[in-house]
């Protein structure tokens, strides 16, 4: 064989081995197909890593104990634990002309409600509010006189929000119209509380309703 044949031998060789082997192995590029019959692009599956967590799960509440008669735990600030199913109610609160309206929720201290109140078929600015609180009667004496805590001021057609009560007492929202004529402020409303009304309502600074818990 000249050195010719063994030279063009050479390079058939070693293009044959580049398409057949070299190719799937490497980079799984397979035109004949062989390179999965035997195997070799498996050889180019990329590597996965999976990182190994290092150090000790643990749980900070008890272990279990199945031969308990009872297991009922929680951690405080992640679950507060109710006695009775969370309430759900839409309220929808009719607001004279010039007129202004406090309904307001009694709530024991960590409980939460979430909110979402809209004016109906506004025409202008909607309503001037306040959201807040006071301690309950019971409990007046421990505040400073005539304590009242905000949490949300502002004019608006709408607001939505979680709440959780910072001390036992009445909660919840003070609506002015300030529209020009009626209105209806719809509150749909989801939480723990233990009794809801309509605290106060006055008609061009008339006072039509004014009561306590």
């Amino acid at each position: 064989m000249n050195l010719i044949s063994k030279l063009t031998l050479g390079v058939v060789t070693g293009g044959a081995l580049l398409i057949v082997a070299v190719l799937p192995a490497e980079y799984g590029i397979d035109p004949t197909g062989l390179g999965k019959k035997f195997g070799l692009t498996a050889l180019a599956a990329p590597t996965v890593t999976i990182a190994q967590f290092e150090g000790d799960l643990s749980f900070n509440v008890g272990d279990y104990d199945p031969t308990a008669e009872l297991i009922d735990e929680s951690v405080q600030g992640l679950i507060h634990v109710e006695d009775a199913p969370f309430h759900n109610e839409v309220i929808d609160i009719q607001i004279e002309d010039y007129g202004e309206v406090e309904y307001k929720f009694v709530m024991p201290a960590d409980t939460t409600f979430v909110y979402s109140w809209q004016v109906l078929d506004a025409q202008g600015d909607g309503v001037y509010y306040d959201f807040h609180g006071h301690p309950s009667s019971e409990d007046a004496v421990n505040f400073p006189e005539d304590f009242e805590m905000a949490y949300a001021r502002g004019e608006g057609l709408t607001q939505s929000g979680s709440f959780t009560a910072p001390f036992a007492g009445y909660h919840g929202f003070y609506f002015m119209n300030i529209e020009e004529g009626p209105i209806t402020v719809r509150l749909n409303i989801s939480g723990y509380w233990d009794e809801s009304k309509e605290m106060y309502r006055a008609i061009k600074g008339e006072i039509v309703t004014n009561e306590s818990f």
